[in-house]
């Protein structure tokens, strides 16, 4: 058995301890200690992180009444030192004690409940019974969890009999357990939970809810709290400074200013299309004066530079205006590609059956309609021989037909 110190103290972080045990699980090295600082993974909180003895411990987990201590190498000595991952502790006491908060007031502005929680690294998941929650109420929500840290309540800790539970207003039925621990945030919340929690309200400092999810068809909220609310304002605060002194203007004119060149941006892209398309238009009439015969059929090929797809088929169609043409383009990207086919004959020719042996060229794939096909590639050096080879198979089925 395992003694917890991190119950009796969680704001202790260094600690001395013997080697009960080490063990090996599924390719993982494990220390149990008769003492321990590191709290286990549990009651949806991650495990400590931090060293024993300068070796890392990566993961701890609670089996049975032993904590078990995942490290990277073997420890030889007897006696080890501790030391716990001070941030990473105070952080996810911070999520954990501002996640009863969080769900408290997410009950008592929509009476809905929490069914489950996740603390990730980058923010903490509340997963609540609702189907769905106006996004006007998550206002509501914030201002009553952060009047609550802002009191400054004092968070209790009280070991009970399980019959004792009912003297606890609880959001949660608790556990089957021998003994429950129940968290109390001052007269504002109760719940049975496991985890570690700061001593008042006040030191969450902050908690900020910056979006939701569907997920099972319930609604999962994400909320920033602590310092991770801070360092996000922190973070953008200098975005807003920085956009202000490109922009040359004040924070209460940044929007307007962006939307402005937002605006002007959209019409020169609309003109800049209009000129492209025009201007492929006219390189369509250039290519069709210098096509290749091929017995009553012309055959027109283009190979284009960064080209979009929009723009190929305004050369394509601009090809394709009158009867008995054929044309083939492929507009290189870096080292990938794209490509169009299509004619304008009178006679059956299905281009998804003729360009299909062709396409290993360029390391292509593709498809359409008989009359008109496209796709990818991946092989720009095969360009060459693909419109080589096309022109080749062109006149033998041209031929074959006649």
């Amino acid at each position: 058995m395992t003694e917890k110190i991190y119950y009796h103290n969680p704001n202790q972080f260094d600690f001395e301890a013997m080697v009960i045990k080490t063990i090996q699980n599924e390719n993982r090295l494990g220390i149990i200690l008769d003492r321990t600082c590191f709290y286990p993974q549990g009651g949806g909180q991650p495990a400590d992180h931090g060293f024993l003895n300068q070796v890392q411990v990566e993961d701890v987990q609670l089996e049975g009444e032993d904590i078990i201590h995942y490290v990277e190498t073997p420890i030889s000595e007897k006696s080890v030192q501790g030391r716990v991952d001070e941030a990473r502790r105070r952080d996810f006491m911070q999520q954990h004690t501002g996640q009863h908060i969080l769900s408290q007031s997410i009950l008592r502005v929509g009476k809905w409940n929490t069914v489950s929680v996740h603390f990730g690294d980058d923010y903490t998941a509340v997963e609540t019974d609702a189907s769905s929650i106006p996004s006007s109420k998550y206002i509501e929500v914030e201002n009553v969890a952060n009047q609550i840290i802002q009191q400054n309540l004092p968070v209790k800790i009280e070991w009970v009999n399980p019959e004792e539970v009912d003297r606890f207003q609880i959001r949660r039925p608790p556990p089957e357990v021998k003994k429950v621990r129940i968290v109390q945030v001052g007269d504002f919340d109760a719940s049975a939970c496991g985890g570690l929690h700061v001593a008042s309200t006040g030191e969450v400092g902050m908690i900020k809810i910056i979006g939701d999810e569907k997920i099972r068809g319930r609604i999962r909220i994400h909320a920033l709290i602590g310092k991770r609310a801070f360092t996000d304002y922190d973070n953008k605060l200098r975005v807003v400074q920085n956009l202000c002194q490109i922009m040359t203007c004040g924070e209460d004119t940044l929007v307007q200013k962006v939307q402005n060149i937002s605006d002007q941006l959209k019409e020169a892209q609309k003109s800049l299309q209009k000129f492209q398309a025009e201007r492929i238009s006219v390189l369509a009439q250039e290519s069709i004066n210098e096509a290749i015969p091929i017995a009553d059929v012309l055959l027109i090929q283009r190979i284009f530079e960064n080209t979009d797809n929009k723009l190929l088929k305004v050369f394509v169609d601009s090809v394709l205006e009158k009867t008995g043409r054929v044309t083939v383009v492929i507009s290189k990207s870096g080292d990938q590609l794209n490509w169009m086919a299509g004619h304008s004959l009178s006679r059956p020719i299905n281009l998804a059956k003729f360009c299909e042996p062709l396409l290993e060229l360029i390391e292509g794939r593709g498809g359409g309609k008989p009359g008109f096909i496209q796709g990818g590639g991946k092989k720009v050096s095969g360009i060459s021989q693909f419109m080589s080879e096309f022109k080749t198979k062109l006149a033998e089925e041209l031929i074959g037909h006649e």
